[in-house]
């Protein structure tokens, strides 16, 4: 195969923009894909341990590498020096890296100045970094298995020294060796008196190296335990057992099998501090770190609607103490206690949390705007004080009047009025005067009747004394217990809006007239003061406040639960032969 010399380069000349027109595409890329950084794991390290400081060359060669100055750590490792290739999805990577292994020379916070390297004439500098330096804790008391000085133990290890009582801390079994084993078993645990415990099923179990009193130690994490102090004080965590299997040194060591060796932690002393004084009334009893998220189904309703309000709450706080925030709401909206809809407890990979998600129901009584702005309460631990979560992404609540706003309410009826008394018409009594215009006639006929009556009096007073009864007026149970029958017909009916609208009827409609109460007024809170007032028991209120509810979330709330009818019938009906008996007394 020939090629023309004057064709070719006629090629290269027409096709030479293009070639350097994708050059400066591919470029950048190259270029950008260099990425020259420092890492190391721990941002706090304890006096006396050591750990790893890496830099790493991505998708590109270097040279001239210069780490940075330690000058306030000592070098107990390396520098050691990887590099590797990857290829995922037909694209590959290479890396360079460089470790050391750093020991801190005292407590503080200190920085790792920048690392150099040389790329394509180009000088590449990682950032720099902050390691924050611990005092060392004092070494526990160690019990050690004979024969094996202190060359492999196990130790309990609280995160700290002190803790809020509701707040959480961590408690970990931790095995120091240096010595070849061959698995570890737990086999025994404290009780965690005073705490409530949930094991940790996600911690690092990665092996890392310290060095304790110049001896360098392989350490791995065993087992991990949230704990939540319930008391104040100081309060006690007890020993652990761990039965390890040691290599056996010597010729037949590895046929004679491992050592099996009983390892045993020291117990530890927790400081509990008790929540500070005074405790907000609205404290929702979580103490950590929390946040929410809320929102509403809609912005605007009617009178004849019901909104809904859902709000998700995530905390590392003790579960069992956080207690559901009271929604207050302004005058003209009624809320219902909410319904739990998810509750779950769970590992982020550094601590448990626990989260809920609440939902609120709130009927609007009277139109116009309205803020809804609900309140969360905690205790922060870090910063040692109680704080206070807003809901600032709420918007106005807009209300609007339903068809049936007005004078009465759904489910209202107005009881009638007992009838005036008729009185005789006017000509009968007419000619029962002229019949009795004459004195003497008068006279005949009333004194054998006032006589009689006289001595029917006297002996009567003698048989028994006097019982003076108050006649009642026509009682409103009546029309309740009316209603209470029709809506017994209804509860197989296999409709249950219509059953919750009789049961409703009837019961407003018996507190209207009871009590005197507009519908305007009719409202959970001014019925249950006014039945306060008036000396009826706590309990009988309760229950006739769970009737409405359940008859509301049943009408308004779309709840609606044939399953409950039965039951909803029964309990208004017995709610409303309780009041009458209150009534009685």
């Amino acid at each position: 195969m020939t090629c023309n010399p004057q064709i070719f380069l006629q090629d290269v000349l027409s096709n030479g923009f293009r070639w350097a027109t994708g050059l400066l595409f591919i470029f950048p890329q190259i270029l950008s894909a260099q990425v020259f950084e420092a890492k190391t794991d721990p941002k706090e390290v304890v006096l006396g341990s050591t750990f790893e400081i890496s830099f790493t060359l991505k998708d590109a060669r270097g040279e001239q590498f210069k780490a940075p100055a330690f000058s306030d750590f000592k070098l107990a490792g390396g520098p050691s020096e990887m590099r590797g290739m990857t290829i995922i999805n037909g694209r590959s990577t290479s890396h360079q890296t460089w470790t050391y292994e750093l020991e801190p020379r005292r407590v503080g916070t200190f920085t790792i100045g920048e690392a150099n390297i040389v790329v394509d004439g180009q000088t590449l500098s990682t950032k720099t970094l902050t390691v924050k330096v611990l005092p060392a804790r004092a070494r526990p008391n160690l019990n050690l298995p004979p024969g094996t000085a202190d060359n492999i133990f196990v130790t309990g290890e609280l995160s700290s020294e002190s803790a809020w009582s509701g707040g959480q801390v961590n408690w970990r079994i931790r095995l120091y060796t240096q010595l070849s084993i061959e698995g570890a078993d737990l086999i025994e645990l404290p009780d965690f008196q005073g705490f409530y415990a949930k094991e940790k099923r996600r911690f690092d179990t990665r092996i890392e190296y310290q060095t304790i009193k110049g001896k360098k130690y392989a350490v791995k994490t065993l087992h991990e335990e949230a704990l939540f102090p319930q008391e104040t004080g100081e309060i006690t965590v007890g020993a652990a057992k761990v039965r390890v299997g040691i290599e056996q040194s010597g010729a037949f060591g590895a046929f004679l099998g491992p050592k099996p060796v009983i390892l045993q932690t020291q117990p530890l002393r927790l400081k509990v501090k008790p929540l500070p004084s005074p405790v907000p009334d609205n404290f929702s009893g979580g103490v950590g770190t929390y946040d929410w998220a809320l929102h509403t189904d809609r912005d605007s309703v009617s009178t004849d609607d019901a909104l809904t309000l859902t709000v998700s709450i995530r905390g590392n706080g003790d579960a069992k103490r956080f207690a559901v925030p009271k929604l207050a709401v302004p005058a003209g909206l009624e809320v219902f206690e909410p319904k739990i809809k998810e509750e779950e407890e769970y590992e982020n990979g550094e601590e448990v949390v626990h989260s809920k998600v609440l939902e609120y129901v709130i009927l609007p009584k009277e139109p116009g705007e309205y803020a809804i702005a609900p309140t969360l309460v905690y205790f922060d631990t870090d910063s040692n004080r109680y704080r206070t979560l807003l809901a600032d992404s709420l918007p106005p609540l807009q209300v609007t009047a339903g068809k049936n706003y007005g004078a009465s309410q759904p489910g209202i009826d107005t009881l009638p009025l007992p009838p005036p008394a008729v009185l005789p018409e006017t000509k009968i009594w007419d000619t029962a005067i002229e019949w009795i215009q004459s004195p003497i006639l008068w006279g005949i006929l009333a004194s054998p009747l006032l006589i009689y009556g006289f001595f029917l009096f006297l002996k009567k007073q003698k048989k028994a004394p006097t019982v003076v009864q108050n006649i009642p007026t026509r009682p409103p149970a009546k029309t309740a217990r009316d209603r209470f029958s029709n809506a017994a017909r209804l509860v197989n009916s296999g409709n249950p809006r219509a059953f919750y609208d009789e049961v409703f009827k009837a019961l407003l409609g018996y507190l209207s007239a009871r009590l005197n109460l507009p519908p305007a007024q009719m409202t959970q809170e001014n019925v249950r003061k006014i039945l306060t007032e008036r000396g009826v028991p706590s309990g009988t209120i309760q229950n006739l406040l769970t009737v409405w509810q359940t008859c509301e979330q049943a009408l308004f709330a779309g709840q609606t639960q044939s399953a409950q009818m039965d039951n909803t019938w029964r309990a208004a009906e017995s709610v409303v032969q309780d009041l009458e008996k209150a009534y009685r007394r």
